[in-house]
């Protein structure tokens, strides 16, 4: 009885003491990230992209903008059946526009994807160094972390030195 008791407060305090050597670090990406040096040349290419489908936008809204004038000037010399044509012509030429401003965004959805995905996995395994150098079991993201304790050990300092920005 002995025996089976002792094997049983071995079992059970056998998870905690594994447990125990586990060293958890955390690491504030958002920080890192926002000081990567390739953020700006990301922030000009996308602010170009932006300004290339402004200007798409803009030659759109402004054609827009004359034919619905023409149509408001001329539509009291137009026949019922002219006007439904030309109505039509205008709606098709709304949907092209709406069109147009989500296939903008989808792109420039995407290009800030595929601009930043490198930088993240740079980021990515520069933390993984750090934690691996240090003896870490598991980083948490600070920003995802309910409590943190003032005495966590934050790794933030040391993936920034690894990555060269302060």
């Amino acid at each position: 009885m002995k025996k089976t008791l002792i094997i049983a407060l071995i079992c059970c305090a056998f998870p905690f003491f594994a447990m125990a050597q586990d060293k958890i670090g955390v690491v504030n990406r958002a920080d890192i990230f926002q000081l990567m040096p390739e953020l700006t040349t990301i922030k000009k290419t996308l602010d170009d992209k932006q300004a290339q489908w402004e200007n798409v936008l803009s030659q759109s809204r402004d054609e827009y903008n004359a034919k619905i004038k023409d149509f408001q000037d001329k539509q009291d010399a137009m026949s019922e059946s002219i006007k439904a044509v030309k109505q039509s012509e205008l709606a098709d030429m709304e949907q092209r526009m709406n069109t147009t401003y989500q296939n903008a965004q989808a792109d420039l959805q995407k290009a800030q994807q595929d601009l930043q995905q490198p930088v993240i996995d740079k980021m990515n395994k520069a933390i993984n160094e750090v934690a691996a150098e240090n003896g870490y079991t598991y980083i948490l993201d600070s920003q995802a972390v309910i409590y943190q304790s003032p005495k966590a050990n934050d790794i933030t300092a040391l993936v920034k030195k690894k990555l060269g920005i302060n």
